[in-house]
């Protein structure tokens, strides 16, 4: 088993030993999730805590962390014995890991709506909305960056960072429909001009029997 290199931030550190967690401490963390305050009832994360280098000295911080530990519990399987990875030079924000959903269900009204339920969600709303929005990307195969989820959870409710994050998370979100809606538009437009331009050429070199006739 490896150990996080010094440069590894808090949260990747956290991360790592969720994953090094056995079957039935995560099947703890999943079960707190139905705490009031998820985590209450899991004592023993505040060594994870304090291995990964997070003094955990609020109550706001605590439930922040403990919620993500108890999603990452209800998704993720790892076996124990989690090894340190290289970590990637973007981590993209939940607001576009739930676009790109968004985007593969055809940008169904519902999936938004639950989108921008997570948005107002405040701090006793943020467990039940994270929750169900977690569970949506499980559904159909994805996870957020439980780094960056980590980071801006966090920060949920501070007067200030919380709203650049759910400001973050909303223009990730749209920007991911975007960008991928231009994307298809160009092809379209590409594909137009192409026919178009086929068809000119076409009409504009006479047929060889016409050109006899004349």
């Amino acid at each position: 088993m490896t150990t996080a290199t010094p440069t590894a931030t808090p949260f990747e550190r956290l991360v790592l030993n969720l994953s090094r967690l056995d079957r039935g401490q995560l099947a703890r963390l999943r079960r707190s999730l139905g705490d009031d305050t998820p985590g209450q009832s899991v004592p023993w994360l505040e060594g994870v805590f304090l291995r990964s280098g997070l003094s955990v000295t609020h109550d706001r911080q605590w439930r922040a962390l403990a919620l993500v530990s108890g999603l990452y519990a209800l998704v993720e399987r790892p076996d124990g014995t989690g090894e340190e990875t290289p970590a990637p030079e973007r981590r993209p924000s939940f607001g576009e890991t739930f676009g790109a959903l968004y985007l593969a269900q055809d940008q169904r009204p519902s999936t938004e709506k639950r989108f921008l339920s997570l948005l107002d969600a405040d701090a006793d709303g943020l467990p039940y909305a994270l929750r169900q929005a977690v569970t949506l990307l499980n559904a159909d195969s994805r996870t957020p960056d439980w780094v960056r989820l980590m980071r801006d959870v966090d920060r949920w409710e501070h007067p200030t960072w919380g709203e650049d994050v759910r400001r973050t998370w909303a223009k990730d979100f749209y920007r991911t429909a975007e960008r991928i809606s231009s994307t298809l538009d160009a092809d379209t437009d590409s594909a137009g001009q192409t026919a178009t331009a086929t068809h000119q050429l076409d009409t504009a070199v006479p047929d060889e029997d016409e050109g006899e006739r004349l």
